[in-house]
């Protein structure tokens, strides 16, 4: 028992010595690269040179130089006790010996030193926590399982670039490590730089591939390098096996795929046909490409057909070829072989094929027919790191279920409105924001989920590019209390050929008829358009009349916006009484024209004139609306105000300033700015300001901004007039 308690004292005490000699290493190295003397600045302190100074002046002299040497705080601790004598000082002589001793005794003769024979080669730093030397152990471990080439050579080629010998940086020591496809999490990458850190900003490669190589010798050895997932009994340290740790989560998601995914993100598996046009109308849907303009340059003479050589540079010129490997590539060209001629691929079958996922063919046949774009399995195609939802576990999909359903509780329970708190973080428009961010967003409305929840619901939206918040709140918030459906099912349904001359319309009030027109006549005059042109195209035998479902696609293509039941009630009005399936347009037409134009007839000379009509927009509004007893408070005020009119005052000036955008108005708060600026305020009390601006206010968006314009219009003429208020 004691011959063992000795023998580890011995062993403890051969540790500190080592510890120590590196460190005086450390300052020897310094002290030849800077060039500084530490002994004279130990000299300064001893003013009797008897070769000792205190504890304090000897550390503080030490710690000045500290990091200059790449010393820890325990190596300065441990030196200064090794040389401490018994009443507390310490002997800084003997120091100078062992630190300066090596370079007093170089003489002239000798060659030039390169400062690198007072490094250590194998320096390692001391981890003095049992467990992370236990984790550093395992680190060793796995990497020297998991790399099956050797390692020197890409610090080698460092090294001779960089005149470095046996360290390098630290970014290249982690590429070189991310190279070799190791991953490692960032604890455990900074647990490794603790180890083999040198000088504070290197890394002892050469101690670190010694260490892997001791591993993999005694792994081979003992032939266990093949069966690695063993209990190594006999390791230092009983080693059990432990899987290398996944990468960090980002911003609270984990990287489902695998740690280094091919650049090209290709399928591990074979896929189909189906698979392979779906992918490829998947890149053309998302990017927007035009797919016949990349393929019929190659067909000079338009015959659809081109060679398997140009549709492969055509494919690769539109992006879509970096996602296709050969045996891809050679399944597609099968599938678009020309019969006539083995050697050509017919162009146009694919692009019919792939812009299917845009619209349908020949659409202009099928004016009943509903396109759905982009089409249901491009939607529900899973996105480049998202996990197979059905391949989940049953309890974790039973948790992300009753997650929703709390969701889906608590939003229509208090009404809330996630889209504006999503699309915040939402910069680039992506549809993704950051796991964090979702929990973040989740917190400020009173979501609370437990870390089990939120797990299961960010496992199940989350991929590469984060959480996909446009499928979730699809799933989790349809707002069907928020915005109604406008047309029901049953209003959709077409009334069946047999029963269209029975069906009876509606009696509408007239009041409804004209509120239909002025709103088409409105739009038609803001907005400028001539919507017999838009029609006239469908009437080919230029009969005046189409049909209903062209009258309402001719509406919608002139950018008339009327509701689904408007616009039935326009074609019952002009419907036509020989064809109950057309409408009257050009009647239609006239009616919104008589906006533009007046026709004036003259029965003597039988002549039809055209006199063209100036439209005056109304800007009063129901906000602008006075009472009698506001009239006459405003009549007043404008009487006292226009004893300052706009050649006195000069008003105009200071409203234009405000008025950037020369739109004739502002707000009210800067029509009392100018009345202060020009001292009128105090003309005026409370109600008469509410009056005046209530009288000349026009709206403008969703505000009401002041008419400055008419308001010294009106001044000036009443102060022309000498309508002015003398005592006020």
């Amino acid at each position: 028992m004691h011959a063992t308690k000795i023998e580890e004292g011995d062993d403890r005490e051969d540790m500190e010595l080592n510890q120590i000699w590196r460190a005086c290493r450390k300052i020897q190295g310094a002290i030849f690269r800077y060039n500084f003397d530490i002994c004279a600045d130990l000299k300064q302190h001893d003013p009797g040179c008897s070769g000792f100074v205190s504890e304090p002046i000897f550390s503080a002299v030490l710690g000045k130089y500290r990091k200059v040497a790449g010393m820890s705080e325990t190596e300065l601790r441990d030196v200064t006790d090794y040389f401490q004598i018994r009443d507390g000082r310490v002997a800084y002589r003997q120091f100078c010996k062992v630190v300066c001793s090596e370079t007093l005794q170089k003489s002239a003769k000798t060659d030039l030193a390169t400062g690198l024979e007072w490094n250590d080669p194998w320096h390692v730093n001391v981890i003095p926590q049992p467990e992370d030397r236990r984790r550093l152990c395992l680190i060793l471990l796995k990497i020297a399982q998991e790399s099956n080439i050797p390692l020197m050579p890409y610090f080698q080629d460092y090294e001779l670039i960089a005149q470095n010998v046996g360290v390098v940086t630290v970014s290249h020591f982690s590429r070189v490590l991310h190279f070799m496809k190791l991953p490692l999490s960032e604890p455990d990458f900074l647990l490794l730089l603790r180890r083999y850190m040198k000088d504070g900003y290197l890394v002892n490669y050469v101690a670190f591939l010694k260490h892997i190589d001791n591993i993999v010798s005694y792994l081979k050895e003992h032939q266990l390098l093949d069966n690695s997932r063993d209990i190594i009994k006999d390791f230092p340290g009983r080693l059990v096996d432990l899987e290398l740790s996944q990468l960090p989560a980002v911003n609270g998601c984990k990287v489902v795929h695998p740690i280094f995914p091919d650049a090209c993100n290709h399928p591990k598996k074979n896929r189909s046909q189906c698979d392979i046009i779906f992918c490829i109308q998947n890149y053309v849907y998302k990017n927007q490409v035009r797919t016949s303009e990349f393929l019929e340059s190659f067909d000079a003479l338009r015959i659809g057909s081109i060679t398997k050589n140009q549709f492969e540079r055509a494919l690769s010129n539109m992006g879509v070829g970096k996602y296709l490997s050969q045996r891809e590539l050679a399944v597609l060209v099968d599938r678009y072989l020309d019969p006539m001629d083995i050697n050509r691929v017919r162009w146009r079958n694919f692009v019919d094929e792939i812009d299917a996922v845009f619209t349908i063919k020949n659409l202009d046949k099928m004016p009943q027919c509903v396109v759905e774009s982009p089409l249901r399995h491009i939607q529900e195609m899973p996105r480049p790191g998202a996990v197979d939802w059905q391949a989940t576990p049953q309890s974790m999909r039973e948790l992300c279920e009753e997650a929703m359903a709390k969701i889906r509780i608590r939003i229509r329970n208090r009404r809330l409105y996630l889209h504006p708190f999503f699309r915040s973080y939402d910069k680039l428009n992506s549809g993704h924001v950051r796991c964090s961010q979702t929990n973040q967003i989740f917190r400020t409305n009173g979501i609370l989920l437990s870390n089990q929840e939120l797990d299961a619901v960010l496992h199940r939206y989350g991929n590469e590019l984060g959480f996909y918040y446009t499928k979730f709140l699809d799933d989790v918030d349809p707002a069907e209390y928020a915005m109604p459906s406008m047309v029901s099912k049953q209003q959709l349904q077409e009334c069946p050929p047999f029963a269209r001359d029975h069906v009876q319309p509606e009696v509408v009030s007239e009041e409804t008829i004209i509120r239909i027109l002025t709103s088409a006549k409105r739009q038609a005059l803001t907005k400028g358009l001539a919507v017999i042109d838009f029609m006239t195209d469908y009437d080919r035998h230029r009969e005046g009349e189409i049909l209903e479902s062209d009258f309402r696609r001719s509406l919608d293509n002139s950018g008339v916006s009327l509701s689904e039941e408007e616009v039935t009630i326009l074609c019952n009005i002009f419907r036509s009484p020989r064809r109950t399936a057309t409408v009257r347009y050009r009647d239609f037409c006239k009616a919104l024209d008589e906006i533009f134009i007046q026709l004036e007839s003259n029965m003597a000379d039988q002549v039809v004139t055209a006199v063209p009509l100036l439209h005056l927009p109304n800007l009063d509004c129901v906000d602008c609306f006075l009472s009698f007893d506001e009239r006459t408070i405003c009549s007043q005020a404008l009487m006292k105000l226009a004893r300052k009119p706009d050649e006195i005052s000069n008003l105009s000036q200071v409203f234009k300033d405000f008025d950037r955008e020369s739109c004739g108005s502002i707000t009210q708060n800067q029509f009392l700015r100018g009345l202060t600026v020009r001292e009128m305020h105090q003309m005026l009390s409370s109600r008469e300001f509410e009056a005046i601006c209530k009288c000349f206010g026009m709206k403008r968006g969703l505000c009401l901004e002041f008419n400055y314009r008419e308001f010294l219009k009106i001044l000036d003429v009443l102060f022309t007039t000498g309508q002015v208020k003398r005592n006020y």
